[in-house]
């Protein structure tokens, strides 16, 4: 995701600083967190984190309830704190504790679920394209891309709340102001009082409708991005990130984060080439992936080059292609950030960080002969690369390849310029 670039460009991409955090604590004895956390979800004096992989871990006087060991991308609390709601990006509920609706048949959706709320009759969630999902199963499509949904104290309404800020109401959810100068998406957003707070993945947060600003993670440097906001009191809020860092403000408080450090868990490398390919190929499909909600990823000069690995929104410095340039409102990748993002995901860790394609060779070691998940350079030299893709096999390549495409699959050839050998992680 975008956030604090300073941009030099040299290639398709850009060179980019930026920020990481040294945001360790110690794993809880004999356990390897698995993956990245999915959301947060708090009552006055605890909260829960759950991890993409469905499992849940309580803090403060949280308890555990249950879970379904299945991939979820929310939790949201009972009124009582007595339990809890799982969905999975499906639309599948699992309920836990006092959590009395659990709906485990899919209602039919065009969009994964990226959102949730509890009213008076029970969890509503809302997907990327602005489905909204009743208790009941009963769909209502408002056609609205959406990262979040929040029900209003009474339940009698809702916003939905879009990756640009912009806010719509719905019953009797009234109108909010769009923050200024967002310098990365809105991810999450939770009723504090009768207001509206919104989390941006750089920690940025905008207190709305009445609800009072306690402050922010923006100032710090971010190993991961904000993946979620909750609000445990009614004068304060909790923001968590994909790491399972977490940071309390106002009169929430800080009971403990499921961080943990390089010597407490470091992820095996995948068997040479083959989790990139699955990776890259799941990307181009569509699927829900890490910093994605699903469908087909988006071309973005300078998208993937914010502190961690991901689609973001673009920028128009320094870009040449097709006019008007639509950078930085697209949320996508362009070729290295492409490269970057698939190559966390398969090796768990940031391997070639945030720089453009040069950066990113100078990384590699070349082979003469190409296996499927190197890397296929485009340029005049080593020196002077403008482009790079995924290599997997039968002269193919998965690639972001310019504005107005989408990560797609073309020949190996797709342009003359193409350097010879392949690079890879040696």
């Amino acid at each position: 995701m975008l956030r604090f670039m300073r941009r030099i460009v040299v290639a398709c991409v850009m060179f980019v600083a930026f920020l990481t955090v040294p945001a360790h604590a110690a794993a809880p004895p004999g356990e390897c967190l698995p993956g990245e956390i999915a959301d947060i979800a708090s009552l006055d004096g605890g909260y829960w984190l759950a991890g993409t992989d469905g499992r849940v871990h309580a803090y403060g006087t949280a308890k555990l309830f249950g879970s379904p060991a299945k991939p979820v991308v929310n939790i949201e609390a009972t009124a009582s704190g007595n339990g809890y709601w799982l969905a999975a990006a499906d639309g599948t509920v699992w309920g836990y504790g006092d959590a009395k609706v659990s709906r485990e048949t899919t209602p039919k959706l065009t969009s994964p679920v990226v959102g949730a709320t509890r009213t008076q009759t029970g969890l509503w969630l809302t997907t990327a394209d602005g489905t909204v999902v009743a208790p009941d199963g009963a769909v209502t499509a408002r056609k609205r891309a959406s990262v979040d949904i929040v029900a209003t104290v009474s339940g009698k309404g809702y916003w939905l709340v879009a990756a640009d800020g912009s806010i719509r109401g719905y019953g009797d959810a009234k109108a909010a102001p769009t923050p200024a100068d967002l310098k990365a998406p809105i991810v999450s957003a939770t009723s504090v009082g009768p207001g509206l707070v919104l989390a941006g993945a750089d920690g940025a947060v905008f207190a709305l409708a009445g609800a009072t600003f306690h402050g922010s993670a923006a100032p710090l440097r971010l190993a991961e991005p904000i993946i979620g906001v909750t609000a445990a009191t009614a004068d304060g809020y909790t923001l968590a990130a994909g790491d399972g860092a977490v940071f309390a403000f106002g009169t929430d408080g800080f009971m403990g984060n499921a961080v943990t450090s390089a010597d407490d868990c470091t992820p095996p490398d995948p068997t040479p080439g083959s989790e990139i390919v699955k990776v890259a190929t799941a990307i181009k499909d569509g699927q829900v992936m890490q910093g994605w909600p699903g469908g087909f990823v988006p071309y973005a000069w300078g998208g993937g080059h914010g502190s961690a690995p991901g689609p973001s929104f673009g920028t128009c410095n320094w870009y040449t292609g097709p006019q008007p340039c639509r950078a930085n409102v697209t949320f996508g990748v362009d070729c290295s950030g492409f490269a970057r993002w698939v190559y966390h995901l398969a090796y768990g860790r940031d391997v070639l960080g945030g720089e453009n394609t040069n950066g990113q060779l100078r990384k590699l070691t070349k082979s003469t002969t190409g296996r499927p998940g190197d890397l296929v350079f485009y340029g005049r030299s080593t020196s002077d690369t403008r482009h790079v893709a995924v290599f997997i096999g039968d002269g193919k390549i998965i690639n972001a390849l310019r504005t107005g495409t989408v990560i797609r699959v073309d020949s190996i050839d797709v342009s003359r310029d193409r350097l010879p050998g392949f690079y890879r992680v040696t």
